[in-house]
């Protein structure tokens, strides 16, 4: 068995990644991830555009869970690294975790990818599209997410444009673009008070430029969570949970 390989990125945080309380953005706490995770398929041959030049497939990410100590600041410097973990017929996971400049970890991420056929809009095995899997074990075994249910009613509800500048190489809106959407529900007073703790979410289908998306989201102050989820008509795009903590 290979060794699982890492690679790893630094970076320090720079203005237009952060929000007005000089946290970043989880939707680019999330772009760092991909980026390094980019670098090293990279190093195959098998990054994102790659891919779709090379072999009309496309790398698609399904779930994330993630768990925030400290949300990364304004200027900070970071080291991003990625881990490819296992692999089945269909799915690669890999992990990700963020270190502050003294090496104290900030961010810990897991994620399950698939590849598609960018025609055909299928899952096709990514084993055996891949000659390099970094190191990755093969198993049989499913990673098991948390899973998040929608609620019965909602408190916010707002609707989503989808513009040129959203659709990523894959032709569909970039994932990275949906935590945007979700934390735009929010009241601005509730986002300056509180962090994100942690962060699950699922990815059921795929959004385009025909799309009309509504982002709904819903509070439970007891315990500090909130779900949101993002619907084309009666079709569920996208799910997730966000717990909370005071700033």
């Amino acid at each position: 068995m290979s060794e699982k390989r890492t690679f790893s990125i630094e970076m320090e945080v720079p203005y237009y990644f952060v929000n007005f309380t000089g946290d970043i953005r989880l939707s680019a706490l999330v772009d760092m991830m991909l980026l390094t995770s980019e670098k090293q398929l990279h190093e195959a041959a098998a990054d994102s555009s790659e891919m779709v030049k090379n072999n009309g497939l496309g790398w698609v990410v399904v779930q994330y869970h993630m768990d925030i100590k400290q949300m990364p600041k304004l200027g900070q410097k970071l080291t991003i690294t990625t881990q490819a973990t296992s692999y089945n017929k269909y799915f690669f996971y890999r992990d990700f975790w963020v270190d502050d400049e003294d090496g104290n970890r900030m961010v810990d991420a897991t994620s399950a990818f698939v590849l598609i056929d960018i025609k055909e809009r299928k899952i096709v095995g990514a084993a055996d599209r891949l000659d390099d899997k970094f190191g990755a074990e093969e198993t049989s075994k499913l990673v098991r997410f948390p899973r998040v249910k929608v609620p019965a009613d909602f408190d916010f509800q707002q609707a989503q444009h989808i513009g040129y500048y959203n659709i990523d190489v894959n032709k569909h809106v970039n994932n990275s673009y949906y935590f945007d959407w979700m934390v735009d529900t929010l009241d601005m007073d509730f986002i300056a008070n509180h962090q994100i703790s942690s962060m699950d979410i699922k990815y059921d289908k795929e959004l385009n430029t025909d799309s009309q998306p509504l982002a709904f989201a819903k509070l439970d102050n007891t315990n500090n969570k909130s779900i949101h989820w993002i619907k084309n008509g009666d079709v569920m795009n996208v799910i997730a949970q966000f717990s909370w903590k005071d700033k």
